[in-house]
């Protein structure tokens, strides 16, 4: 039989997942839309949405595909308990904890899960998760936090940290034994149990493929398998993360710094990651499709919005304002990609990098979008097998920790192959006066 590993990564509003061989085939992809998406309860779905999912898979590839190993993606600084109870990534926090002075991003939050869910949290055997660990607890029965790398550990929490907000020595600790142990991206955190899969097969997943004890491994936050799914693993290499928001990253030998630029360390040792983000990018465009929508009186969907913008003469006003959005999207494409290599140039002795990018995301899968930003920014840029590179980092991931691969870098080289370039064609700069 052939031998896959089914990926999935929790989004904010749906559940996507893929069948991909061993050298990054694509064999299957599933997209689920979530219903109870910024509710308290949104992560108790993420259990059906994952086995409806999987059905979708398998239901589309041959009988001869056998799954070999579950991996999971997803948002961290989502806070989930074992019972469904959810905190949101963009939930916002009371005014005190969003001011705590500590380097954590998760302290802040899982302090507002404490004060929201505090029945829950009082029990004596509640459990909160960051983002995907709660469905390979589900899946596996084993509690564990992912920690992407050893040098985000000021990024999550310890003991020292805690006590540095304010809570006693025993107030720490009671904390800490809610949050599971650390393990890092590829560890094996456990296998299906029989209980999983009772209930992966029940949603018609074909259970001659789908057996108890096939290992569960550890993917990492989106954005970390993002990065691992597109390869910008090796200095220079940039890539673009278009969903809700849109995230301009290049990996760099040492840290970067400027204003407007985030630096985090990259996965791999030695390496970082500089990014710029533009935020609400997606979510701007979406509400301005649903109004065409409503002007249509139909559904339009998204490709069909992006080609009427693209192609405005200026006769409909609303299709006129929808290109310029589009446009101003892709000028602040460029004005991070110009910051970014400033600060680069700047900050490196004088190093260079090519001028190309790997894009993915939802804006990924249209070309027109593509080569608008092509066009733009002055950037070659290129799409993957797989658009939604979050899925790519997770087989990466489960690969390395199957033990096909060496290392994450070595796959990621093998998985993240090029798609379709576009390629920038010239304007004159009159052509974005006004812009």
């Amino acid at each position: 039989m052939r031998k896959v590993v089914f990926c999935a990564d929790i989004g904010t509003s749906s559940l996507k997942a893929a069948l991909i061989g061993f050298e990054g085939e694509v064999f299957a992809f599933s997209r689920v839309q979530f219903k109870l998406l910024y509710t308290d309860f949104a992560s108790s779905e993420w259990f059906q949405s994952l086995r409806d999912a999987l059905s979708s898979c398998l239901l589309s590839v041959e009988q001869d595909f056998m799954v070999v190993a579950f991996c999971i993606s997803g948002n961290g600084p989502t806070l989930c308990g074992r019972e469904g109870q959810t905190l949101l990534w963009n939930e916002e926090l009371p005014a005190e904890l969003k001011s705590l002075d500590t380097k954590s991003l998760y302290i802040p939050r899982i302090s507002g899960f404490k004060k929201k869910f505090s029945s829950y949290w009082n029990k004596k055997d509640s459990l909160v998760f960051s983002g995907p660990e709660y469905l390979i607890f589900l899946l596996t029965g084993k509690a564990v936090s992912i920690l992407p790398e050893s040098r985000y550990g000021d990024s999550y929490w310890s003991l020292e940290a805690l006590e540095g907000v304010s809570f006693s020595k025993e107030e720490a600790e009671s904390i800490l034994e809610k949050l599971p142990p650390f393990v890092f991206p590829s560890s094996v955190a456990g296998t299906l149990s029989k209980d999983a899969v009772s209930f992966l097969c029940n949603g018609n997943a074909d259970e001659r493929r789908i057996k108890e004890g096939i290992p569960v491994i550890c993917g990492a936050p989106d954005f970390i398998s993002a990065l691992v799914g597109t390869n910008t693993l090796q200095e220079g290499k940039i890539c673009d993360r278009a969903g809700s928001s849109e995230g301009i990253n290049l990996c760099t030998s040492k840290p970067v710094f400027a204003d407007g630029v985030r630096t985090l360390p990259s996965i791999i040792p030695g390496l970082w990651n500089a990014s710029v983000l533009i935020p609400q990018s997606g979510q701007k465009f979406n509400a301005y499709r649903e109004k065409i929508c409503r002007l249509a009186g139909r559904d339009v969907s998204f490709d069909e919005t992006v080609k009427f913008f693209i192609e405005s003469d200026g006769s409909v006003p609303e299709l006129d304002q929808g290109k310029y959005l589009m446009l101003q999207t892709a000028l602040s494409v460029k004005d991070a990609l110009l910051l970014l290599e400033n600060a680069f140039k700047n900050q490196m002795e004088g190093k260079s990098f090519a001028k190309k990018m790997t894009v993915t995301g939802g804006q990924a899968e249209n070309e027109l979008w593509n080569q608008m930003k092509a066009d733009v920014t002055g950037y070659e840029l290129h799409t993957q097998r797989l658009l939604h590179a979050e899925l790519t980092g997770d087989a990466v991931f489960a690969l390395v920790g199957l033990g096909v691969y060496k290392d994450i870098k070595g796959a990621a080289e093998i998985l993240c192959k090029k798609n379709k370039t576009y390629s920038p064609s010239f304007f004159e700069e009159s052509e974005f006066e006004g812009i």
